[in-house]
């Protein structure tokens, strides 16, 4: 071929890829980013943010300083989840916490409520998988309620979690939670609220529309003031963006591995969090032999709700190890 020819192959091809679309799943699946401050930690794509990490403290007027928790955003790079809601200043994103942190009899703060409760932040680091994006956290939980002869804050519980993101498609993204509660100390106990409800666990705080409604394995369901029996997953619909003419949804799985699969679920329509509750009102301990592993599943998706897709995405969840 001479030069003239190549010269217009070349000037032809270059003109064919500028005008042809691309594909929807090669754009949705590319490689995630990272941009890290000190205190906040951001994943994008294209452009776009997915999810951020609070890596240090962040307070509302001096009150329910808190971190080590994960906001998310829709497949458009909107919001889904809230921080500092005027009706519970004390939710944060997407958090695991508990009413009850016990050391032998002694309760320390409040890690629900983010009272006199410190999450010391060791590692924060993030990797690129084939397969999509890792976030590892390594985070030692304290409090001023137990502290040693020289008034220090003694860790009571070594934290390690990690957070991956699967390649977003063209209509959903998987985000998969592993979180382990290894103690530092004898006797510790875990707890959910000193009530009927006892709500504490993994806890999504999402931004709710009027229309929300609330679907699992068979069929939709109905929010009750105390935790329901719906079956290993949630699915939440709705407009959660007002000026949407269809639909999105967002799901919650739990993973067979749970200490009490399928979890129970403290649903709520309006003002508040969901909650995969455990252990519920009743502490339980969690023994230096045996660390609490607690694994769940979200799934952010553009249309309403598929229960195909969430029988699929939770039977796929199931299978990992």
């Amino acid at each position: 071929m001479n030069n003239s020819n190549h010269r217009f192959y070349v000037a032809l091809l270059a003109l064919l890829v500028a005008v042809l679309p691309t594909p929807a799943v090669t754009a949705a699946g590319g490689r995630y980013s990272v941009v890290r401050k000190a205190e906040y930690l951001m994943i994008m794509l294209n452009d776009a943010p997915v999810a951020g990490y609070r890596i240090l403290p962040i307070s509302k007027e001096g009150k329910y300083s808190r971190n080590n928790y994960v906001d998310l955003y829709d497949l458009q790079g909107r919001e889904v989840t809230e921080d500092f809601p005027a009706d519970h200043p004390h939710h944060r994103g997407v958090f695991w916490a508990w009413h009850q942190v016990i050391v032998g009899d002694k309760h320390l703060g409040d890690s629900w409520e983010c009272r006199d409760f410190t999450w010391n932040s060791l590692q924060v680091e993030t990797s690129n998988r084939r397969e999509g994006l890792l976030l590892r956290t390594r985070t030692h939980w304290s409090s001023p309620d137990y502290v040693n002869d020289q008034g220090q804050e003694i860790p009571v519980v070594r934290e390690e979690t990690n957070v991956f993101l699967h390649r977003t498609r063209s209509d959903y993204r998987v985000i998969d939670f592993q979180i382990t509660i290894h103690p530092l100390v004898d006797g510790l106990k875990l707890g959910g609220a000193a009530n009927d409800k006892g709500y504490g666990g993994f806890s999504p705080r999402i931004a709710l529309p009027a229309d929300i409604k609330f679907w699992s394995v068979d069929g939709q369901v109905t929010p009750a003031r105390t935790a329901v029996d719906a079956g290993p997953w949630i699915n939440m619909e709705g407009s959660f963006h007002s000026h949407d003419s269809t639909p999105s949804s967002i799901a919650i799985i739990g993973h067979t591995t749970n200490p009490a699969y399928p979890d129970k679920w403290i649903l709520r329509a309006k003002g508040s969090m969901q909650n995969a509750a455990y252990p519920g009102q009743h502490p339980v301990a969690v023994p230096e032999s045996k660390p609490l592993e607690l694994r769940y599943r979200m799934v952010i998706q553009n249309g309403g709700h598929d229960p195909k897709r969430m029988e699929r995405l939770s039977r796929q969840f199931q299978m990992t190890r």
